[in-house]
């Protein structure tokens, strides 16, 4: 649950870093 969890907010933050130069 918590490593799920985790990898979600992991590729969340990914995504929005490569929206934002």
């Amino acid at each position: 649950m918590f490593l799920l969890y985790e990898y979600d907010i992991f590729w969340a933050f990914l995504i929005i870093s490569s929206l934002i130069p």
